[in-house]
């Protein structure tokens, strides 16, 4: 980072003014003697000073993939202040570092801010999806099944902290995790949480719970089941979904023509054609938005 441009960041934290573009990306990548510079800012700066540039530094990395401002966000994780924690917690999970696994478990199960906690347990999240996708280590997968679980029956736990628990297990598929999603379904406060965690759990053993959801009285019931179908890519499940396109639900339409997006196939591909023409416009991008994403799967080298 050049000298003018840390300058330009401390006057612009100081005084409340946007911080560039320039800027913002000048800290991606900090290392060696840059970093430490900023730390020495950082112990400068007051809370809601460091709570700004997290979110500046968020918004500039969802724009930029390319950009890393993991030195940064990692600053935070032992802040004093709860809001700087929960930014850091939900800022640094993304790439699921293995380094900070343990100060995740530890914070989903002791952190005494229940915003902060909720922040790591959805952070675990990321790490259980790449802990499966990339086949980590039994033992590993094991003591996050075992802390997630935990707090899933943790006496006293509330309806978000027990929900994010079981969003962030649902992705292990493992017969705990089945077990947990399967009793979460029958409990009044846990059953929409566990209509996604079966989503996210990628098992066809979820698809006639799903197609039952799927005809429920209650629009946001049948809303996530048609995500939830949508994330499972089953073929098959096109025919059940088509006659929801006329739900009387908007958001619940909107939910199925996602789906059918990620699912694909001869039929969804016709019915999404169809839908590009509607008068109503939420409706049309829907339809555009999920046409671009089946025929990239289609094409790898379709462009929009």
């Amino acid at each position: 980072m050049v000298p003018d441009n840390f300058d330009q960041l401390e006057t612009s934290l100081r005084t409340g003014l946007d911080i560039s573009e320039e800027v913002a990306e000048s800290l991606s990548g900090l290392d060696g003697d840059p970093l430490e510079r900023f730390r020495e800012l950082w112990r400068r700066l007051g809370s809601e000073e460091r709570a700004s540039l997290l979110s500046r530094l968020g918004e500039a990395s969802e724009e930029n993939l390319v950009l890393d401002f993991a030195p940064i966000f990692h600053l935070g994780l032992d802040d004093p202040d709860p809001t700087v924690r929960e930014l850091c917690y939900q800022l640094s999970a993304s790439d699921a570092p293995q380094e900070l696994l343990e100060q995740y478990l530890r914070a989903a199960v002791a952190e005494s801010d229940p915003e902060v906690r909720i922040a790591a347990l959805e952070g675990l999240g990321y790490y259980t999806l790449t802990a499966q996708v990339d086949d980590w280590p039994a033992d590993v997968q094991n003591r996050m099944e075992t802390a997630l679980v935990g707090v899933l029956h943790l006496p006293g736990a509330d309806q978000d902290t027990r929900r994010a628990a079981l969003l962030s297990l649902s992705f292990l598929t493992t017969p705990r995790s089945e077990t947990e999603i399967r009793q979460a379904y029958l409990q009044p406060d846990l059953g929409e949480a566990a209509i996604e965690a079966m989503g996210r759990n990628c098992q066809d053993i979820w698809i006639p719970d799903l197609y039952h959801e799927l005809e429920d009285d209650d629009a946001v019931r049948r809303q996530l089941a048609a995500a939830a179908l949508g994330e499972l890519a089953e073929q098959s499940s096109v025919e059940r979904l088509l006659p929801h396109l006329r739900d009387r639900d908007e958001e619940v339409q909107l939910a199925v023509i996602k789906a059918l997006g990620e699912i694909g196939g001869t039929d969804a591909k016709l019915a999404l054609g169809d839908l590009l023409s509607s008068r109503d416009r939420a409706v049309r991008d829907a339809a555009r938005d999920a046409m671009e994403v089946l025929l990239a799967e289609d094409d790898p080298y379709h462009l929009s």
